[in-house]
């Protein structure tokens, strides 16, 4: 396909098509409507329309051809038939690639205090955190990668008596080739540590989270058939670094970042999967976005439940589903400074959400929650 410059190849907010776009040969600009300095350029061998193409999402961005453009036309349903090895590493490492963008943007909108809560002065501070939260398997490795980082930092003595007081999570079982069954309240991995593989969940529950703001800050909470992806980000943008946490009985397979590529060579279900479950991050990551962006406060609850539907309902058809994310998960995912009471009253005023007698946020039709709040994530 060829476009002159100035073509808009893709509209902001238009139905998708069931294609995207390689460019061989020109560049062009992405830019919206919702966040400032957020233009992104593309060039010779980048992927352009294979997110809101796969998802069915309407666009988030304008495309336009900066040069005459010539591109390579994928459709969606021929992804299937890519053998090109290094066609699906392309796609993956750009799915990859563009998580960290925009989730970087989310965070530098969500942060209060531009300070680094990651320098070695404040380990302790992220440890007690994830302890007064119930997760004490993450504090205690917090502290193991702290005092194995930095080794004679000033603090470290301070850090291994605060260690003596914790108890590490049971180790998990070998349950088959790369796959182990993890206890409750397991960390996987932490805000400290260099993350090497892939943690695809066949059972259970993942909980991502760092700190920000000085609180607990929910990320995403995975269930079965999810995948955990987020090796080293490229972007050195600290609260890109995450903790993940067993939050029920989980089995999970763990596997390198080249040794999962070659599964998506040979498997074609996973590969159309994997694509679809990136495509959806990045989706979310720019709902939050617009959920920050909103001066109304039931506005904001109402795009950053949309936001987390989004992913609740990928593998899951369920007409009701409850949310595993507390009030508390709510307003600091949103940086909102209310109490918990106000935030029960927002969120018993919003249609197709009920509050249980565990303070669990319920949706008792996903489908329709989308149909009646789909304008307000424009």
């Amino acid at each position: 396909m060829k476009y002159p410059k100035s073509s808009i190849i893709f509209k902001n907010n238009k139905k998708p098509e069931n294609y995207f776009y390689i460019i061989i040969r020109g560049k062009t600009i992405s830019y919206n409507n919702f966040i400032k300095d957020s233009n992104f350029f593309s060039k010779n061998g980048d992927i352009i329309g294979l997110i809101s193409s796969i998802t069915n999402e309407p666009y988030f961005s304008s495309i336009e051809a900066i040069e005459d453009c010539e591109l390579l036309e994928i459709k969606i349903e021929n992804i299937k038939n890519i053998n090109n090895k290094n066609i699906i590493k392309r796609i993956s490492n750009y799915l990859l690639f563009t998580i960290e963008v925009w989730l970087s943007k989310y965070y530098s909108i969500l942060i209060n205090k531009k300070i680094d809560l990651y320098n070695k002065e404040d380990t302790l501070l992220m440890a007690e955190i994830y302890k007064n939260n119930g997760f004490e398997d993450a504090c205690y490795k917090l502290c193991i990668s702290h005092i194995n980082i930095f080794k004679h930092c000033e603090n470290c003595d301070d850090v291994i008596e605060f260690l003596k007081k914790l108890k590490p999570a049971d180790e998990p079982i070998k349950v088959d080739k790369n796959i182990y069954k993890f206890s409750k309240g397991y960390c996987l991995y932490t805000e400290l540590d260099i993350i090497n593989n892939i943690y695809f969940i066949k059972s259970g529950k993942i909980g991502i989270y760092n700190i920000i703001n000085s609180k607990q800050t929910a990320g995403v909470i995975y269930k079965s058939n999810h995948i955990l992806n987020f090796v080293n980000p490229k972007l050195e943008y600290k609260p890109l670094f995450i903790t993940a946490i067993v939050l029920e009985e989980s089995v999970i397979e763990i596997l390198t970042y080249n040794d999962f590529i070659k599964k998506l060579y040979t498997n074609i279900d996973l590969r159309l999967d994997y694509i679809k479950m990136n495509s959806i991050k990045i989706i979310t990551a720019i709902l939050k976005i617009k959920a920050l962006n909103k001066k109304n406060i039931k506005e904001k609850i109402i795009v950053l439940i949309y936001s987390i539907l989004k992913i609740e309902t990928l593998f899951n058809d369920d007409i009701k589903i409850k949310l595993l994310y507390s009030l508390e998960d709510i307003k600091n995912m949103l940086n909102l400074q209310i109490s918990n009471d106000e935030i029960y009253s927002l969120l018993k005023d919003i249609n197709y959400i009920e509050i249980n007698l565990f303070n669990n946020i319920v949706i008792t039709n996903a489908k329709s929650y989308f149909d009646e709040y789909k304008d307000y994530t424009i």
